[in-house]
């Protein structure tokens, strides 16, 4: 898909409160409803822990992570947002404590000093992040910057910057600015370092930080489709793409970029890449209500897919595009485990794609999707065709890998929405006797909400990899736009959200919408409130955006099945 993300600042509603999750299950194939925390916007070492029934563990990592103090200071503003004044980047998608990560940085003039802020986000209190470390007056030097002035028009100034013309791969080769340690006792989860020069302009670099290898859940970032979508250089997954036809599929063979590296900064969201935009408002909530929870980058799962075992339960967060096989096989063998597995965005597994080494060796830092289609009869373009046609980079329902995404995630993407945010979310009229809407107050047959069901959403298509036992919780009417970007005139369409049991006894579930986060927390990134599309999504007041108790309520119930094995089949 592609939707153009620009770096904004931010705004935070404060919270009244926490309430305790109480979440009781009566034995091990019985779900029972939970208690949640629904006031408000969601805004150590690590050892082996023994979990708990409300997916916490007896360690409470994230719990008291999230009870030191936070700050608001993280955020970065419009008026002090950078533009070419500083850029930088992380050497590494995750790191793990008492080691280190390397991060370049560029100032527009040499000489220029700027300090570093770490901050990890959460909830704390609803000030969203807490400060971990600063480093300051550093040196900066003069390595190169994007200006992505508009979709049309852009300047890249990189002496250093080299472009492979066979597969247009952009790679920066900066040198290493500052090398980071990482303490021993830094809990897992999404930092932000964030770096400010001397006349105050701002820039981010993400990084996961590893830890909590037992904990009930896992959560795995989007890395592969944060870089898809990264147009810096003026080099992105969807550099040449056909908006009529969708999905970033090139206008003829040969066209587009089919590589991209993690080696550069994001052009998106003030450099953070697309977290401020699909996973922050999830990541609140979750540790709001003190889950229990490792966090792992997309290129962990990829190098280490075993690990998920030592989970009761996956999360995939936001816009999740771009796996690999080896991503993909990993999740469906914890599946088939018993692991619960939950797809809390829409259009996941959509592409296949594979890593490679940057041009220093290091393994998976470039990403690798020739978008090759069986409809554009262009295969060859993919120099593993005939080779090895399982890993040929294609959408994973194409005849060639023949691997529908519904098989694994039960839904899967349908269409999208350029003219507005999304949707509500319409519980499906035959959901009513649910057992996961038990407590939350939902009804059958009612709309919820704003800008949640969008703007890619995923659907039932009932076809031969569709789980038998599939069932419909949300069934929401939605509208496509056309190719000029408003609502198309002739054609509309349903948005599901949807479970199933898988024969290992395992719970599994799909949001279908990558604006899921926005049903569970008030936290907007100030442009989605001043833009057009939220407005339209909210009978033209993006303010009403709002998280919905009772869809809380909901979610807390499917974190509550998603860690518990149903080998009957049914909750």
């Amino acid at each position: 898909m592609k939707l153009r993300i620009i770096g904004v600042g931010l705004v935070f509603i404060s919270a009244i409160g926490i309430l305790l999750l109480i979440i009781t299950l009566t034995n091990p194939s019985t779900f029972t409803s939970t208690s949640v925390s629904t006031v408000g916007t969601s805004t150590g070492t690590h050892t082996s822990a023994t979990a708990t029934s409300n997916g916490t563990t007896s360690n409470d990592s994230i719990a008291r992570e999230n009870a030191q103090p936070g700050t608001t200071s993280w955020q970065i503003t419009a008026a002090h947002a950078s533009t070419v004044q500083i850029q930088a980047f992380a050497g590494a998608t995750s790191v793990v404590p008492g080691s280190s990560i390397k991060l370049y940085v560029s100032t527009q003039r040499a000489g220029t000093l700027y300090t570093i802020d770490i901050y990890r986000l959460g909830w704390y209190g609803g000030t969203g992040a807490r400060l971990m470390q600063s480093i300051p007056a550093l040196s900066g030097d003069d390595q190169g910057y994007f200006d992505n002035i508009n979709d049309t028009q852009s300047t890249l100034v990189c002496p250093s910057c080299t472009t492979d013309k066979a597969t247009g791969l952009l790679e920066t080769h900066w040198k290493a600015s500052y090398t980071l340690s990482i303490p021993n006792n830094w809990t897992t989860g999404i930092y932000l370092a964030k770096f400010t020069d001397s006349q105050g302009f701002q820039t981010y670099a993400p990084f996961d930080v590893l830890g909590n290898p037992n904990a009930p859940y896992v959560l795995v970032t989007p890395d592969t489709t944060a870089a898809a979508y990264n147009n810096w250089g003026g080099s992105s997954l969807y550099e040449v793409d056909n908006e009529a036809k969708g999905q970033g599929v090139p206008v003829s063979p040969g066209a587009g970029v089919a590589a991209v590296s993690f080696n550069r900064p994001y052009s998106d969201g003030y450099g953070s890449g697309i977290i401020l935009s699909y996973e922050l408002t999830t990541i609140h909530w979750l540790e709001r209500q003190g889950y229990e929870i490792s966090y792992i980058s997309s290129v962990d799962l990829q190098t280490n897919p075993a690990q998920l075992l030592n989970h009761k339960a996956f999360i995939s967060l936001g816009h999740d595009e771009y796996w690999t096989k080896e991503m993909r096989d990993g999740v469906e063998n914890a599946r088939d485990h018993g692991v619960g597995l939950a797809f809390l965005g829409a259009n996941t597994a959509y592409w296949q794609m594979r890593f490679g080494p940057d041009s220093n060796g290091t393994e998976n830092r470039i990403v690798i999707c020739y978008k090759v289609l069986s409809d554009n009869k262009d295969y060859q373009r993919d120099p593993l065709y005939g080779k090895d046609n399982s890993r040929v980079t294609t959408q994973w329902r194409d005849p060639l890998v023949n691997r529908p995404e519904d098989a694994l995630t039960g839904v899967m993407f349908s269409d999208l929405t350029h003219y507005q945010s999304g949707f509500a979310w319409r519980v499906d009229p035959q959901a009513g006797n649910s057992p996961l809407l038990k407590g939350t107050g939902l009804q059958a047959g009612q709309s919820y909400g704003c800008g949640i069901v969008g703007y890619e959403w995923d659907k039932d298509f009932n076809d031969a990899t569709t789980p038998k036992n599939l069932q419909l919780i949300a069934s929401s009417p939605v509208v496509p736009s056309n190719s000029a970007g408003t609502p198309s005139t002739t054609r509309t369409d349903m948005g599901n959200s949807a479970y199933y049991i898988a024969p290992s006894g395992a719970f599994v579930f799909a949001s279908g919408s990558i604006y899921w986060g926005n049903s569970l927390d008030d936290f907007r990134a100030d442009y989605n409130l001043q833009s057009h599309s939220l407005a339209r999504a909210c009978n033209g007041d993006a303010t009403t955006s709002k998280a919905v108790p009772e869809i809380q309520k909901f979610m807390a119930n499917v974190m509550s099945a998603m860690i518990v094995k149903h080998p009957s089949g049914t909750l």
